[in-house]
């Protein structure tokens, strides 16, 4: 590891200091923009009483799970030893999950729990005045937690923090206070239905450039990747990113279909699986991107929703975006990592280790493993098509975040710090001594390529379908 590229350490000051910027703001209100137009994208207006807004917006927010964990909070300091931040900066207090859900913990100690009007200084009840304290837990909510719950795993009482760094989130949403690239990315996802603005023009022609590329290259003109098809036994949904910087993983993709002999379509809408309203906080956002997809899905007449490789995009299609839509789960919805489990064990594909030789480990994306629930399943392809598996420590859910989650990626603002705190990360991956990291993850993608270039590591990032695609027998 390169000394030059070992980052040194940042003032905290320097992160919760930053202004909220206004620029993309005022540009979408001049251009009156439907989303802005329509209420659901909010400006800020420092005219509006907002520090009495976000009191109300507390009260009228708040759930009996997340008064659990604001609560439940016995400071025993367990969070500590579980964060990335933490474990980067050991001596910086203001790093400790406990640190950063407390910011929001005193503001309900202060309006909603009895004990913050009985004792107030002995539970350090607290309460934002201006709006300068409510960007400055902005810059604490977005800024410095990728919402990994590694925390929440290892916590004693189950105290959930990622849970209410999302619901301070919303609520500064909801105020317009938020960082100019997550106000970006949410106003592409509700004025285009993904979050990259990617026209239906550019989709269609880019997957019309893939299958003209795979005919190509299998020398079989039959070949096809499908749109709108009706009655088949998926319809498959991906990350914009594929299209925008990574289309060859929609190639991969293909290929294996067409060697399972699959039945498969993609929409021609609905077909953004990533939802920002998992990060952002806002639940109407989450609702709207979900339920493009469940639609898509019953106006095809599809069999079964099947969710390309990307972390926030399997857990808001296949766990959160149902509670947020208010949408009942009539099509069965999976990670492809499950379908190419079966096409494996049921022999509807071959593959060969033997093509995949370098020595590879396994990177478990956050909102996968810890939100998710898909451990053993990727672990068990990887090892059917690759010759040198090896483990990385801690994994599974222990395993430490990208370093790029909770939309830490769209925050330009914070970068020097998340590449800080991504040393833990580095150092982990370095000991594999592998020359690749799997992730199915196309965050994890870029956060894993951003450490690995700041940390100078011999190491280049790789997906399960396009290892899988490599070892196919055809």
């Amino acid at each position: 590891m390169s000394d030059k590229n070992i980052s040194k350490k940042i003032k905290i000051e320097d992160v919760t200091s930053l202004p909220l910027e206004l620029e993309s703001q005022q540009k979408a209100s001049k251009e009156k923009i439907g989303s802005v137009t329509e209420g659901k994208l909010t400006l800020y207006d420092r005219q509006k009483r907002n520090v009495e807004r976000f009191h109300e917006l507390l009260r009228k927010k708040m759930t009996r799970q997340l008064a659990s964990s604001m609560v439940a909070c016995v400071h025993c300091g367990m969070c500590a030893e579980s964060c990335h931040y933490c474990l980067s900066r050991p001596d910086d207090p203001q790093m400790t999950p406990v640190y950063k859900a407390d910011q929001i913990r005193r503001i309900f100690k202060k309006h909603i729990d009895w004990t913050g009007r009985v004792f107030p200084k002995w539970v350090k009840a607290g309460s934002p005045v201006t709006d300068e304290d409510l960007n400055h837990l902005k810059n604490i909510v977005f800024g410095t937690c990728s919402a990994c719950r590694r925390c929440t795993f290892n916590c004693p009482m189950g105290v959930d923090t990622a849970l209410l760094i999302r619901f301070a989130r919303g609520i500064l949403t909801d105020l317009g206070i938020v960082p100019e690239g997550v106000f970006n990315v949410s106003r592409d996802q509700w004025e285009t239905g993904n979050q990259m603005a990617v026209t239906e023009e550019d989709y269609l022609e880019t997957l019309d450039w893939m299958k003209e590329e795979l005919q190509e290259e299998l020398d079989n003109p039959d070949i096809d990747i499908p749109i709108d098809t009706e009655d088949c036994d998926f319809m498959y949904t991906i990350n914009p990113r594929e299209i925008k910087f990574d289309p060859r993983s929609i190639s991969h993709a293909a290929k294996i279909f067409h060697f399972a002999d699959e039945k498969w379509t993609m929409p021609k809408w609905g077909w953004d699986q990533t939802n920002f309203g998992l990060f952002s906080g806002d639940d109407k956002l989450g609702a709207y991107v979900a339920k493009n997809v469940y639609e898509a899905a019953e106006r095809l007449r599809a069999k079964r929703i099947v969710i390309s490789e990307c972390g926030h995009g399997y857990r808001s299609t296949r766990w959160e975006g149902y509670n947020w839509a208010e949408y009942d789960q009539n099509i069965p919805a999976e990670s492809v990592i499950l379908t190419l489990m079966r096409y494996i064990q049921n022999g509807r594909i071959k593959v060969n280790p033997a093509k995949n030789s370098e020595p590879v480990t396994f990177h478990d994306s956050c909102n996968i493993a810890r939100s998710g629930g898909l451990l053993e399943e990727p672990r068990w392809v990887l090892n059917k098509v690759c010759s040198d598996y090896r483990e990385m420590s801690p994994n599974r859910r222990e395993n430490f975040c990208c370093a790029g989650g909770g939309g830490l990626l769209s925050m330009a603002e914070y970068k020097p710090l998340r590449m800080e705190v991504a040393k833990i990360k580095a150092d982990q991956l370095k000991a594999t001594g592998a020359k690749l990291v799997c992730t199915i993850c196309h965050n994890c993608v870029d956060g894993l390529t951003d450490l690995i270039k700041h940390y100078d590591l011999d190491m280049k990032v790789v997906q399960v379908l396009e290892l899988v695609s490599h070892a196919l027998v055809v």
